[in-house]
């Protein structure tokens, strides 16, 4: 059986028994001809004989998180965001494997994913009205109340100490609600409707546009954009700070990897002007 260390791309090990277990306990068939693979978090997609949609994901024992791991479900309380509606779930382990797998089904989303991946490399052509529709959609999740945590202050300050220094205060003064991964892979076009709920809870605010922001550094007239789209929050210190923490990612991922990637260079560029706002 495959090991974990290998199944962040499930197209490349084998799992036909799992999406078998799926069917079963969710009484639904699916197309696998038109699945989506994340080639980074083990997560697929695939619609499904009733017109809906079905999303595959697993995790480790020892990572198993109960917050992170009822994200979907527990997102059927907010209102005033377009999403697919989930319908209903499964989970189960799998010792051969040691990971617990978590099948979830929804409708589907009314059109596709701005990017198959969180960033671009072109600007986007989006519908009149479609920044208007995401402002308002994030505007009204940061109103929910919630105990879930999406971004932990512990973690803001650990992760721009580790690569920044201590030379900055890192305590964020305002919070919200926040969806924790607004990138063009969770986004839809021309109608809008916002994907993947696994992850949210409370954030500094402006954390969800400083995702896509972040998710924009390679085309830097669309980075400029979600500034001037977000510059309500964007702009504050609470803002910025959840920018040079999704610099500081960048940053950190590419000295552990050894390899650059085309956000590199962009973020290293962001954090210096971050770092001279926040002094």
């Amino acid at each position: 059986m495959p090991s974990t260390l290998t199944m962040d791309d499930l197209r490349t090990v084998p799992h036909d028994d799992v999406l078998a277990d799926a069917e079963k306990r969710i009484g639904r068939v699916l197309d696998r001809d038109h699945a989506h693979y994340s080639r980074f978090n083990g997560t697929a997609g695939f619609p499904t004989s009733e017109g809906t949609w079905v999303r595959l994901a697993w995790c480790r024992l020892e990572q198993l998180s109960s917050s992170a791991w009822t994200g979907i479900e527990a997102s059927v309380a907010i209102r005033g965001v377009p999403r697919p509606e989930w319908y209903g779930g499964s989970q189960w382990y799998d010792p051969s494997r040691g990971v617990v797998w978590r099948v979830d089904e929804m409708s589907r989303a009314t059109a596709t994913a701005v990017s198959p991946v969180g960033t671009v490399d072109h600007k986007p052509a989006l519908p009149a009205g479609w920044w208007a529709e995401l402002r308002c959609a994030l505007s009204a999740l940061a109103t929910y109340t919630t105990d879930r945590v999406c971004v932990q202050q512990e973690h803001l300050s650990a992760r721009i100490r580790d690569v920044y220094g201590d030379e900055i205060d890192t305590t964020v003064p305002e919070w919200a609600c926040a969806h924790g991964d607004v990138g063009w892979a969770n986004v839809t076009a021309p109608a809008f409707m916002l994907l993947d709920w696994e992850s949210w809870g409370r954030a500094p605010v402006g954390y969800d546009a400083a995702c896509l922001w972040s998710a924009s550094l390679t085309v830097p007239v669309l980075a400029e954009q979600v500034l001037d789209e977000f510059a309500d929050v964007l702009h504050t210190r609470a803002g910025r700070l959840s920018r040079l923490l999704l610099c500081a990612n960048i940053e950190r991922a590419q000295r552990r990897s050894g390899s650059e990637t085309p956000m590199f260079a962009p973020a290293t560029a962001a954090s210096m002007e971050l770092l001279s706002s926040l002094a």
